[in-house]
């Protein structure tokens, strides 16, 4: 017995699911705040232990992201990370603050 062939209107479309925002993205997000972040929040709001939270940031070094690290103001412990702006971004930055005003 043959197999009828499948037409078109047979096949049902299906659209691939709209993905969100990666933890990757969520990351670069959390630490290019003006005051940075620790690895206690960046773990609780991804859900991911801190060794692996660690693990990420150094993959972000190692992708030419330059993270810094500081000591909290008011003496918690732990650190804070960031990504640092680069020279480039600093005069953009400031560019066009001046063109605005």
């Amino acid at each position: 017995m043959a197999k009828n062939p499948t037409t078109t209107s047979d096949i049902t479309s299906t659209t691939a699911p709209v993905r969100t925002e990666s933890k990757k993205c969520q990351l670069i997000g959390m630490l290019s705040r003006d005051g940075g972040t620790t690895i206690t929040a960046i773990s609780s709001a991804l859900g991911w232990q801190p060794h692996t939270t660690r693990a990420a940031i150094t993959g972000l070094r190692k992708a030419g992201h330059k993270v810094e690290t500081a000591k909290p103001e008011d003496g918690d412990s732990g650190l804070i990370y960031r990504i640092a702006l680069s020279a480039s971004a600093d005069v953009t930055a400031n560019n066009s603050a001046e063109d605005s005003q």
